[in-house]
């Protein structure tokens, strides 16, 4: 079965919003003391989109996964080799790495975001490397 960017990108947003909603369930499930537990802000949905209306968060974005941000353990694997990866080849890296994923089918989500990290450029069919 043959993707096309757009099915890609769709499929990499939804992932992204799944992994959100994924970190906000965390919080609440952790939030055990008696406190409230309702979540900052709920979601608005405007012509087909998902934004976030008044939350205030701290230092930025939260990472999504317990190791940090995927961007950067893709380019430090592919930085490691010096050649043309495929996905299953970065996957292999991060997990020797051990990058930890949030998602249970870390190689559909990382074939699904890879397209967009940035320091990644596709450099072949199925082959990427480090910008």
């Amino acid at each position: 079965m043959k993707l096309s960017s757009s099915t890609l990108r769709k499929a990499a947003e939804i992932q992204e919003r799944i992994e959100q909603l994924q970190t906000e369930l965390d919080g609440l499930l952790r939030n055990d003391s008696g406190q409230s537990s309702a979540p900052e802000s709920a979601p608005v949905a405007t012509r087909g989109q998902v934004r976030r209306v008044g939350v205030v968060r701290g230092r930025g974005r939260r990472s999504t996964s317990p190791t940090g941000p995927l961007a950067p353990a893709v380019v430090q694997v592919l930085k490691s080799k010096n050649s043309p990866m495929s996905v299953s080849e970065i996957l292999d890296g991060l997990l020797s790495n051990g990058y930890k994923f949030a998602s249970p089918e870390p190689k559909k989500n990382l074939f699904a975001r890879i397209y967009r990290l940035k320091g990644v450029k596709q450099v072949g069919p199925g082959k990427f490397a480090a910008e």
